[in-house]
């Protein structure tokens, strides 16, 4: 719910979802969950169906996404972190995840500096091949060829079986803890060139206040 450029983050993820004629849409909330309840409301506002999976305790992503299963009924789904923004075609995203039989599939952001995130190695084939922590990242200079440019862009297309799989015994992430465990040849990566934003990065929040103004400014012009 955190504003930006005069509307709640929120609103931007759920345009990106009707924006690729998705219609059904699950929140994961908890804390002050009254509060994005009130606001989205069924979600008739955005031609969207909305559904609530209300965590009681903290579940991590991973976690999350595995207690929202029970409200899913499709084979596959489309999980978006809710404090990050890319611009990715949800369609041919879908579409390749389909064409490689994936388990997974995670929109890869093309940034200048990985550093400040963390890289993501991606094989010729179209497979991760590993993540690389921030400590890690650093160590290769942001002039260097060899530096990673790609990052996890915070857009996936899990298999519900891949869902199903998700331990429920204790909170669980899914950046730091399945994915990592599946970077060897299970898990696809699905590039974009398109605009990413993490508002969790203090510095990048304030960038977004500016860059939602222009791009909406732009939207109207067109």
């Amino acid at each position: 719910m955190a504003p930006v450029a005069g509307r709640p983050f929120l609103e931007y993820l759920l345009d990106l979802l009707r924006s690729a004629g998705i219609k059904d849409v699950t929140l994961c909330v908890g804390y002050k969950n009254d509060q994005i309840r009130a606001w989205v409301g069924d979600g008739s506002r955005w031609g969207l169906r909305v559904r609530y999976s209300v965590e009681k305790d903290l579940l991590g992503t991973a976690g999350a996404v595995r207690l929202a299963a029970r409200l899913i009924k499709a084979r596959s789904c489309i999980v978006l972190n809710g404090d990050s923004f890319l611009e990715v075609d949800l369609g041919e995203m879908l579409a390749f995840h389909r064409s490689h039989k994936a388990l997974a599939t995670l929109a890869l952001a093309r940034v200048p500096d990985a550093r400040r995130y963390g890289g993501v190695r991606l094989r010729r084939d179209g497979k991760i091949s590993a993540f690389l922590e921030k400590a890690e990242t650093k160590l290769a200079p942001a002039s260097s060829r060899s530096a990673p440019r790609l990052i996890n862009g915070g857009v996936y297309v899990l298999q519900r079986r891949f869902i199903e799989s998700i331990p429920t015994e204790k909170p669980v992430s899914l950046e730091k803890e399945i994915f990592p465990r599946m970077a060897d040849g299970k898990l696809f990566g699905f590039v974009t060139q398109g605009f990413f934003i993490d508002i969790g990065v203090p510095t990048d929040y304030a960038r977004a206040q500016t860059e939602f103004a222009r791009r909406l400014d732009e939207s109207r012009l067109s």
